[in-house]
């Protein structure tokens, strides 16, 4: 959204929710009167701000000016009411989970639509061979003008089909008229990890834990049990871990880097003389991860130029070129990631010989997976370009008709591959008829061209009537091809990291799958003495995943009762809003209406065909979004010092797309339909205070969300349907809700593990099979969230810092059963917890169950026992920096210089002392937004950074 102001002196620029004014200085006092401000929305449709009546946030200055984090999405973290950010991990260029006011769509994305410059992009993870990668991290913030998130059924209904899960449009920057600036940034920082908990085991505490085990197993009292603990502890150092007495190796130091380095340099250009305006940028970031092979660097262009060729011509066009080239290990439980290995490796083992090599013989749950040895051995790796293009056409026919004709590309590719040594490791398979070693590439090329064209209607009449009204077509297409191979059969002893170097093509893949969509879209509005405001806008797509078109439509109204004088003298504002909306969710693919038929089956070694899907005999429909909304902005003061804004909304999102079981006699588990519904609703406040002076600024704000989801519907006689990330839906429960079996402590008599027999808590039993399973209570979407933003300048002097909030919410430990397993995986490390509070006679009311060599109880067996309460407060943001001005600076050519400190993620206050991990905890493994959400998965933490900066002005 572009802003342009007409104001005579000195003016100041103040969103609020969707609330605009501009305050025109003079003689030193501000007033509260409107001076000309235009919004330039979407489609080239200009509003003033009384006529826009919608739930919308606008988000620019320093936030984006000085990034701190790779990606857009991730930056919006805490600066908009009801918006939720979370990365999935803390490996830099990671994929993020950005919801809008809740779930929007059980088993489709919830990722809202991003638009640039009027183009949607590609955004999620659109790794092939990578463990993630963010689509939106192309993209480098600095670039960035402003973000406006639309959240409401009004403001979002102008992109019908694709609106379900709020918009997030993005201006990027423009040249301004006037003198040339220059501007050069330049950061360095180091860091370390945010929030780590976790305590393992050194060397003689786990000889003297796996002892104590053995004796549990095999005591005095059993057939060739153990006379004493103490022989049991000499046989498990002798005998199991093969301890030297002397290795005490802290294998979680050793696999991670001690700080990894973050820098950044940008170069922008902004000018223009007569009517020609132009920005230009030159942009680097490298960014290394927690792990040692993990780093990110990005290489990103802008041009953007602005020409009125005429009085009633105007021209625009704006490209934006990146590439990222990302390395890093993968998560979870594969032996291969460092994060899971650099914990499990028993400090016993030493990672190298005697002779100095690599220790490729350790006492594990696999030998071979030495990290130390595969860290720069084995690499998975990635490049990704895009190109981000645009071109406006505006055109004047009439003082109060204009033309305005956008076309514009993103085009990103990816080229990744992933390199196994044929020596050890994941590469070594001697039984694989195909040989050792194995490379995998993946290409993949996500293409998207849209073009729309308007009609727009703007006109004041008697000098109380204002008539907007638009008319306009839009047409978008995207297609995705992606083509991988796989070879095995390296040569032994070689690092060579190519194709050409294996023997046999062991697999081969490749498709193109294309979605094309067309749009009919209508909007009016009309705003009567800039009192009161009526807007409805209505939206007509066809998709080609679908087989019939869809209706969409928003209408809303707003009342300024400070126009009317009677409020008293010290309410500035009082905009009374309430809208009501259709949107749509694609969440459908392209195909999945048909029966898909595939060609890649082997039958008696020759290819064969066979029906992969059944399709959806019913036909498919968008999954639609309701979205209600009542709001009031207001300000108070003759200066406006006091702001707010209050927002209560309920979305009703039914026809939701849903895995039907079918009888396996039609060859096929299921079919997809249209066949549930879920409901979020909530609230959100703002509450901000702002003053300035000729030498002192400061604006504090602080916006809370509400947000309360669930299941409301499944068509039939429904039972719990179980989805990974140990989450289920069902009706009545939130889709993002724990689903496991109840944890019940232990039995002080004897140490068994003991668990609720059902939901109701009222027995218990020490037998797994009679623990049902059953919904926790607890889940993974907060309910709150929170933020607090401060900004305090005096003279040269900056201060700012920003604090998040996340409560009522769980985080699961999915590998929580491996590191504290009760004895079931003996030679792998543990916390000290299970060393120090686990089960004994002399401890009956320890914490963990009794510690059994082997002990196959299932007591580590998924529970609400590796869940925690991932409540917590964090220190986000805090920069403090001073300008020096030309006038000190005294140096020709330099207009100032801005140095600054700045911390990100600097303190975490965990409520829930027990957690021991990262409470912005997310996995990549799963398909399904619901699914990763709340699930720790020996992904990289995040990081806790330090960065010194200077920015100078030329």
């Amino acid at each position: 959204m572009n802003v342009k102001l007409r104001v005579l002196s000195a003016g100041a620029l103040f969103f609020m929710g969707q609330a605009v004014w501009a305050q025109k200085v003079k003689n030193d006092t501000i007033r509260g009167e409107i001076d000309e401000v235009i919004l330039t929305g979407s489609y080239g449709i200009k509003i003033t701000p009384e006529q826009s009546s919608g739930a919308l946030v606008k988000v620019s200055g320093n936030v984006l000016d000085k990034p701190s984090a790779v990606s857009i999405d991730n930056i919006l973290q805490g600066t908009v009411a009801g918006l939720m950010s979370s990365a999935s991990s803390g490996q830099p260029g990671a994929s993020t989970i950005t919801l809008i006011r809740g779930i929007s769509s059980l088993t489709s994305g919830n990722d809202p639509l991003y638009i640039v410059d009027g183009v949607p992009v590609q955004s999620g993870d659109i790794s092939g061979a990578l463990t993630t990668q963010n689509a939106l991290s192309l993209i480098n913030p600095a670039d960035i003008e402003d973000v406006q998130v639309l959240k409401d059924g009004v403001a979002t209904a102008i992109y019908g089909s694709r609106g379900a899960n709020g918009v997030i449009v993005i201006t990027t920057k423009s040249g301004k008229k006037g003198k040339s600036n220059l501007q050069f940034v330049s950061e360095i920082g180091t860091s370390d990890i945010a929030y780590d908990k976790l305590k393992m085991l050194n060397a003689q505490e786990h000889v003297n834990h796996l002892g104590n085990a053995l004796y549990n197993r095999f005591p005095a009292t059993s057939p060739n049990g153990y006379a004493s603990v103490q022989e049991a502890t000499d046989d498990a150092r002798i005998n199991v871990l093969k301890w030297d007495g002397v290795t005490n190796t802290v294998w979680r130091q050793l696999t991670r880097r001690n700080s990894p380095i973050t820098n950044r340099y940008n170069l922008s250009y902004s000018g223009g003389f007569k009517d020609f305006t132009m920005y230009a940028s030159l942009g680097y970031l490298k960014q290394e991860g927690l792990s040692n092979d993990a780093v990110f660097d990005r290489y990103t262009g802008a041009i953007k130029a602005n020409w009125k060729a005429t009085e009633k011509l105007n021209i625009s066009f704006g490209t934006n070129l990146s590439r990222t080239v990302q390395a890093g290990p993968t998560d979870a439980s594969a032996f291969s990631n460092p994060i899971f290995s650099g914990t499990l490796l028993s400090p016993t083992q030493n990672p190298y010989l005697t002779n100095g090599a690599y220790n490729l013989n350790l006492v594990y749950l696999n030998p071979q997976f030495n990290p130390l040895a595969l860290t720069g051995t084995n690499i998975t790796k990635g490049t990704f370009d895009k190109v981000l293009t645009s071109l406006n056409v505006d055109y004047k026919i009439l003082p109060y008709l204009t033309f305005n004709s956008n076309f514009g590309i993103d085009n990103t590719a990816g080229n990744e591959y992933t390199y196994w040594n044929p020596d050890f490791g994941d590469g070594f398979e001697p039984s694989n008829a195909n040989g050792n070693g194995f490379y995998f590439k993946s290409l993949r090329n996500f293409f998207t061209w849209n073009w729309y064209n308007f009609l727009n209607f703007n006109k004041t009449f008697a000098g109380k009537h204002d008539i907007s009204a638009s008319v306009g077509m839009e047409s978008t297409r995207r297609t995705l091809e992606y083509n991988t191979f796989s070879k095995r059969g390296f040569p032994a002893g070689t690092r060579i990291k190519y194709a050409d170097a294996a023997a046999n093509v062991t697999a081969a893949t490749g498709r193109t799958d294309a979605w094309t969509l067309v749009g009919y879209i209508v909007r009016a509005s009309y705003t009567f003495n800039k009192f009161a405001t009526i807007t409805g806008s209505a939206r007509r797509d066809t998709y080609s995943g679908y087989t019939k078109a869809g209706n969409f439509f928003g209408v809303g109204a707003s009342f300024d009762l400070g126009k009317f004088g009677f409020l008293p003298s010290y309410v500035n504002t009082l905009k009374l809003r309430a809208s009501y909306g259709e949107n749509g969710n694609q969440a459908a693919g392209p195909y999945d209406k048909y029966p898909q038929y595939s060609l890649t089956g082997n039958y008696l070694q020759t290819n064969a065909g066979f029906i992969q899907t059944p399709g959806a005999p019913d036909g498919l429909i968008w999954e639609k979004s309701n979205k209600r909304n009542i709001g009031f902005d207001f300000s108070l003061g003759k200066k406006g010092n006091m702001y707010g804004t209050f927002d209560v909304y309920s979305n009703i999102n039914p026809n939701q797309i849903y895995d039907v079981p079918i009888s396996p006699s039609t060859g096929f588990s299921s079919i997809i339909k249209n066949q549930a519904e879920v409901r979020s609703k909530g609230f959100e406040i703002l509450l901000g205070y702002r003053k300035s002076t000729e030498s002192f600024s400061w604006d504090i704000k602080a916006n809370y969300s509400y947000n309360d989801s669930k299941v409301t519907f499944i068509k039939g006689d429904p039972t719990p349907t179980i989805v990974p990330g140990l989450k289920a839906f069902f009706p009545g429960h939130n889709p993002t809700e724990y689903y496991t079996r109840l944890w019940a402590g232990v039995d002080p008599s004897n140490g068994d593990p003991l668990w609720y027999t059902d939901d109701t808590r009222s027995a218990t039993t020490n037998d797994i099979n009679k623990a049902k399973l059953s919904f926790t209570g607890q889940k993974a979407l907060p309910t709150h969230v929170a933020s607090m933003i401060n900004e305090f300048t005096y003279k040269g002097f900056k201060f700012s810092f920003m604090l998040n909030y996340q409560g009522d919410y769980s985080v699961w430990d999915r590998w929580g059963f491996v590191y504290e397993s009760d004895g079931t995986f003996p030679t792998v490390n543990t916390s000290t917890l299970a060393f120090y509070d686990s089960w004994t006679p002399s401890n009956p009311n320890a914490s963990l169950p009794k510690q059994v060599f082997n002990g196959n109880r299932s007591s580590n067996t998924n529970s609400t026992r590796y869940l925690y309460k991932g409540d917590n407060i964090r220190l986000r943001n805090v920069e403090l920096g001073y300008t020096f001005k030309d006038s000190v600076l005294n140096i020709k050519g330099i207009k100032g210089i801005y140095a600054y400190v700045r911390g990100i993620n600097l303190y975490t206050c965990a409520f829930d002392k027990k957690l021991r991990f990262d409470p912005e905890a997310n996995s990549n493994a799963f398909a399904y937004t619901v699914s990763n959400l709340g699930v720790y998965d020996m992904t990289q933490p995040n990081m806790r950074q330090f960065i010194f900066g200077v920015q100078v002005d030329f």
